[in-house]
């Protein structure tokens, strides 16, 4: 007799799901379910944090949870080019960090924080990590590699920030980040240079995590100022976040997410 397999399930959700009894004659460490947690600069990881994040970011990798984020990225969702890409990305980041947790819950995704003059090189500790992603059929597995440009290079790209940073409204502001994001995307090479790729390689989140770090620093002193995603869901401009059914609306605030950057 044929029998399905059993939904994947995390210890960590199964923690999660513990009645209040049972949680009152356990201990349970305070820093794993924090109402708001940390997204940390990579630089400042110590090397069993880094550890963990490989672990579980290869624990995705394996189970296929990656290779479905990787597909869903290199799918029609409008997420570049329009004023969706600053929320949509939040999203993506957010489902990736909750599936981190579900392997380990003190584990999110560092940013590189690129606009920082020491961190204007690729980082160390991921040059040697280049995973083989297994995606969904009929696509085949994906092989990391890049191959990363000159610090110097790096520095003229992102250069511009503080006038990016200083952009009054929001199609300004997205616009030219979406640029500079972009170059940096070239600058790293290799899978990073498409869309259908870019998400197998662990830089891409940590470059997105600071794309959402900046707007989250934008947001602080301009509030009120979103998106402009009027229409239908089957509109580019659309304020439904698909294939998901996050809105925009859902996006405004990351301590509401319940993250932060420190």
């Amino acid at each position: 007799m044929h029998q399905t397999a059993e939904p994947m399930v995390s210890f960590v959700q199964m923690i999660r799901m513990l009645s209040e009894e049972i949680l009152e004659l356990i201990e349970v460490p305070p820093s794993w379910f924090p109402l708001v947690y940390d997204r940390k600069d990579q630089a400042a990881l110590s090397n069993i944090e880094q550890e963990r994040f490989l672990c579980a970011f290869n624990t995705l990798a394996a189970n296929g949870t990656l290779g479905q984020l990787v597909k869903i990225h290199g799918e029609l969702h409008y997420h570049h080019g329009t004023q969706r890409f600053l929320p949509w990305h939040r999203v993506y980041l957010f489902l990736l960090d909750q599936a981190l947790k579900a392997v380990h819950p003190e584990v999110s995704i560092p940013y590189w924080n690129w606009t920082d003059a020491s961190e204007q090189s690729f980082p160390s500790w991921l040059v040697s990590e280049t995973p083989t992603v297994p995606m969904p059929s009929p696509l085949a597995p994906i092989v990391v590699n890049r191959s990363p440009g000159s610090p110097a290079d790096l520095a003229t790209i992102v250069g511009s920030t503080p006038t990016v940073l200083a952009q009054a409204d929001f199609g300004s502001f997205t616009g030219s980040l979406e640029g500079i994001h972009n170059m940096v995307h070239v600058w790293v090479g290799g899978g990073m240079s498409f869309i259908p790729t870019a998400p197998a390689d662990p830089i891409f989140w940590m470059h997105h995590c600071n794309i959402d770090r900046l707007w989250a620093t934008w947001q602080s002193g301009h509030g009120g100022l979103n998106p402009n995603l009027p229409g239908p869901p089957s509109s580019p401009s659309s304020a439904v976040m698909d294939p998901w059914s996050y809105l925009e609306s859902d996006t405004g605030s990351i301590s509401v997410l319940g993250y932060q950057y420190v």
